[in-house]
């Protein structure tokens, strides 16, 4: 299982009070007032995180120090592998902490991945999942970095009806158990998108110790009156969280769903850490948050909710740093401030677009432009998140272009990239419906 998350949505984690018996930074939820306290030996702890997918292992390094400078104290995976230990290593050299995923399988084809498991039925797949997941504790739970375990990821939103629903979250009860008896020095959270798993935690998996919660966009300001709405008692946390996502997003005329700029991006994550979480973790409830997604990839998720881009730092990157030490950038960041599309032309060569850019420096120097496209038509998972590069040539007056367009039919989203001198990459969006190819 690869580190990284399948594909990207939303998520919860919740904890609750467990002994302190490791000798290996041990973490405990314990009561404080009328809420919780996150403790590591002995000290108090909130989560200021990122979810993690990283690249090259060899990066690993290189990565948690980069995040520590931001002001990052934990990190999320979704699952273990090979390059786990490796991870935790670097982690814990630089002062991280990681909520270690313990993955288990889909109910059925969603957000998360293109998997399909029966929780109903298949005991010998289940006695597989049982035996692996405890076979991850065994082999990093002493390991100094590993602040909390967090089983499954939106298996509940993935799950085809209540009968399985209820299945999962009878079998999750048994694994929490099996994992606090293998390792008692660490909380045991699971995830899920929204709100959707509490019923099913609260009635079926009662020895979480904390709920793990995935919520994108606006939702973060309105979750804590919906948890105190539904009875939860135990604390949380925010698994996942960065701007609107896809899923919620209004479409345009063409039926691709309108990415919000990148102002709006950076602003989402500040004001949730600031103004929506703040009160909540003094209060005791919420024990931090988790801002989707560290990840150098170019494709449809990572340039609407990443961090970074390859190597350019996305808004995200420096919303990050903002919220969780207070330092803003040093200057402006750029921005495309306008992209538009003019006469799209079918001739011999090919397909063609005339798209004015605007930019917006606070150097005062041009963008690095360029264009790329994400066919959301697409057949599989890969073809639907992948970005593809489009040729381009500047035309007769500033910002003018004519774009390349790809030989598909049908709408597709075209991106305005802009790089600055620094390494930050801005970006903008729309949509343009090509004629069909002959």
């Amino acid at each position: 299982m690869n580190l990284a998350r399948p594909t990207a949505l939303a998520l919860l984690l919740v904890f609750v009070l467990v002994p302190t018996v490791s000798a290996h930074a041990a973490t405990a939820i314990v009561k404080s007032g009328d809420g919780w306290q996150l403790q590591v030996d002995g000290k108090p702890y909130v989560a200021k995180g990122v979810t993690f997918s990283g690249g090259r292992s060899a990066d690993y390094e290189r990565d948690c120090a980069r995040l520590a400078e931001l002001g990052v104290n934990t990190l999320r995976t979704w699952g273990t592998g090979t390059e786990t230990r490796v991870l935790l290593d670097a982690a814990h050299k630089h002062g991280l902490k990681v909520l270690v995923g313990l993955w288990l399988r889909q109910g059925r084809p969603g957000a998360e991945s293109d998997d399909s498991f029966d929780y109903l039925h298949d005991s010998k797949g289940m006695k597989k999942q049982f035996a692996d997941t405890l076979a991850q504790v065994r082999a990093f739970k002493d390991h100094p970095a590993v602040l909390a375990w967090g089983l499954g990821n939106e298996v509940l939103l993935n799950s085809p009806d209540d009968a399985s629903k209820e299945a999962y979250a009878r079998f999750l009860e048994q694994v929490v158990r099996e994992v606090k008896k293998l390792d008692p020095g660490h909380p045991v959270i699971s995830v899920d998108a929204w709100t959707l798993g509490v019923p099913w935690w609260m009635k079926f998996t009662p020895s979480l110790d904390a709920y793990g919660i995935n919520v994108y966009g606006g939702g973060i300001h309105v979750l804590p009156g919906e948890l105190q709405k539904a009875g939860v008692t135990k604390p949380w946390l925010i698994t996942e969280f960065g701007a609107q996502g896809e899923w919620d997003a209004p479409k345009d005329a063409n039926g691709i769903p309108h990415e919000p700029d990148d102002s709006q991006k950076y602003d989402a994550i500040v004001d949730g850490w600031n103004k929506a979480l703040a009160p909540h973790v003094q209060q005791g409830r919420c024990l931090g948050l988790f801002v989707f997604n560290y990840s150098a990839s170019l494709d449809h998720t990572g340039l609407w909710l990443g961090m970074l881009s390859g190597t350019s730092t996305r808004p995200a990157w420096h919303a990050v740093r903002e919220a969780y030490s207070g330092q803003k950038p040093a200057t402006a960041l750029p921005a495309i401030t306008r992209v538009s599309v003019g006469e799209v032309k079918r001739e011999k060569s090919g397909t063609f677009a005339q798209v004015q850019v605007e930019t917006k420096d606070a150097e005062g120097t041009p963008l690095d432009v360029s264009f790329a496209y994400n066919f959301r038509g697409a057949a599989t998972r890969h073809e639907r998140d992948e970005v593809v590069r489009l040729q381009a040539t500047p035309g007769p007056t500033p910002g003018a272009w004519l774009v390349r367009m790809p030989a598909v039919k049908g709408p597709i989203k075209l991106y305005a990239l802009g790089k600055d001198r620094a390494g930050n990459l801005a970006a903008a969006t729309t949509s343009v419906a090509l004629p069909s190819v002959p």
